[in-house]
């Protein structure tokens, strides 16, 4: 399929900082951003946005009425806008929102849970049950930003952008929206570690490594895209950060290394057809289920750069997907591979062209 989609717009929030320039020096230095998680979000590493600050982007009134994943994501969202040069309100109707997220609604949940049980009835909070739902991200964006065009939420484990991505692709091809903010957005809270630590991913031998199986960083944050036909962004005169066909997924024939490694190949192939590669953006990260079949496929493709992990440095579930998407947009290259091998179901693979900054 031809690279006839264009991003026009990125922003970030992770754990290094908010915006691109934050993302590209913590790349650059390849500095990992742990750090002693809060008391209250459990003991351990982790990598997680204590210096985030949304004041002068988010009015105090919605602030407060907001999850945190909600948070990171409309200041991600206002970051990609500003730099596409697009005001949505104007075309708002022609504007959808697609979300991807791992965690969106959790922490909201277990929040209105906890005084709920004990207390019944009165101890329901109006304040968190609106953000208990996974697509409560998607709805606050869309008033926050005017979009009344199409609007979806996917959660697909360690790659909900990439869905998101490809639906907006949809959008865009059918006619159905002019442009589209894709967002992945995830956020730490108590319950997430504690499943996180009952699934021993946070027994690990040491900070992890791709390759190694050492285990699984908590991180947290959102990243925002603005995808538009390529022509249009040509006509409007946006600058371009990159093209892209679309996404392709492959679900495993049978749920093991073997077979998830096979997946991930046919959704490389699919997306690269065999041209070569400036530089791989991977998304294995310490745990022996994504390593594996990243090995294989590193294994098959000697002549490959080495994949850069951004989340070695960012942590999991830091925007579902979303950072490595970003993290292909912060240097410039012809092509850009970005794997994003599933620990369960499907396996994502895209390929950024003209990555410009």
């Amino acid at each position: 399929m031809t690279a006839d989609l264009a991003l026009t717009g990125l922003g970030v929030v992770l754990p290094c900082g908010d915006g691109p320039e934050a993302a590209r020096a913590s790349l650059r230095a390849g500095t990992p951003c742990f750090a002693d998680l809060p008391a209250a979000l459990g003991r351990g590493r982790g990598a997680s946005c204590a210096g985030f600050n949304p004041a002068g982007i988010i009015p105090p009134m919605q602030l407060r009425r907001l999850d945190r994943p909600s948070r990171f994501a409309w200041v991600a969202a206002h970051q990609a806008f500003a730099d596409a040069g697009l005001d949505p309100r104007p075309v708002g109707e022609r504007v959808g929102v697609a979300v991807g997220t791992f965690t969106g609604g959790s922490e909201a949940t277990e929040g209105f849970l906890r005084a709920y049980l004990p207390k019944g009835p009165e101890g329901a909070s109006p304040l968190l049950f609106p953000n208990s739902v996974a697509n409560a991200a998607s709805g606050h964006l869309a008033l926050a930003f005017g979009l009344k065009g199409p609007s979806a939420t996917f959660l697909e484990r360690e790659s909900g952008t990439f869905p998101a991505l490809e639906q907006a692709a949809r959008w865009l091809r059918t006619g159905l929206a002019e442009a589209v903010l894709v967002v992945g957005t995830d956020g730490l809270f108590p319950m997430l570690l504690e499943a996180c630590r009952g699934a021993r991913l946070l027994a690990r031998r040491g900070d992890p490594r791709a390759g190694t199986g050492d285990g699984f960083l908590p991180g947290e944050g959102a990243q925002a895209f603005v995808l538009e036909p390529a022509a249009a962004a040509e006509a409007r005169g946006a600058r371009i950060r990159a093209t892209l066909a679309a996404p392709a997924s492959r679900a495993p024939l049978r749920e093991d290394a073997a077979g998830r490694a096979a997946a991930l190949a046919s959704a490389v192939e699919a997306v690269l057809g065999g041209r070569p590669v400036d530089r791989w953006i991977g998304g294995s990260s310490g745990t022996p289920r994504l390593d594996a079949s990243e090995a294989a496929l590193r294994a098959a493709h000697p002549a490959w750069p080495d994949p850069l992990h951004p989340k070695l440095l960012w942590g999991e579930l830091a925007g579902s997907g979303g950072p490595l998407l970003a993290a292909a947009l912060l240097e410039p290259a012809g092509r850009v591979l970005v794997t994003s091998p599933g620990s369960l179901g499907p396996q994502w693979a895209a390929v950024l062209e003209g990555v410009r900054l």
